[in-house]
């Protein structure tokens, strides 16, 4: 599975490196629940952002498991917003594919200028909802 979401990332990457650069962002109904938990980003609220997840959603990043739980990811995206509370994120491209939305942001932990971070996420709906995350972001994101 690890080797499967990575190479469609790559896939995605490659893709939408021959895309015009204005934002392409899908409508569908999941692609806005992504759009809505980018805005609790951005309104710094946790609540908010787990509203559309499932009670045992499971977070990867890079593979790894790092979070199990609705509310351990409530948790977390709180003291994460806590701990950087200029963090901004926006929406570069937004696919949506049968049950999986797959998001291309960029985000920015303290200041909005400058390039800001590349990160790739696919999310995977159960029954309406986010059961499933997986993360690909650089390695030194929280050490700049």
């Amino acid at each position: 599975m690890k080797n499967i979401n990575f190479f469609g990332v790559l896939v995605l990457i490659s893709c939408l490196g021959c895309t015009p650069k204005n934002n392409q962002l899908s409508d569908g109904e999941q692609s806005r629940v992504i759009k809505k938990m980018i805005e609790a980003v951005n309104d710094k609220n946790a609540e908010k952002y787990v509203n559309n997840f499932a009670e045992d959603v499971q977070v990867y990043v890079d593979g790894k498991q790092k979070i199990i739980g609705k509310k351990v990811l409530q948790e977390n995206r709180a003291k994460h917003f806590k701990r950087y509370p200029k963090v901004s994120s926006k929406i570069e491209y937004l696919l949506e594919i049968d049950n999986k939305v797959i998001m291309h942001d960029k985000v920015w932990l303290d200041d909005v200028e400058g390039e800001g971070q590349d990160i790739v996420e696919i999310f995977t709906f159960k029954n309406g909802q986010v059961y499933r995350v997986d993360v690909v972001q650089p390695n030194d994101l929280f050490e700049k």
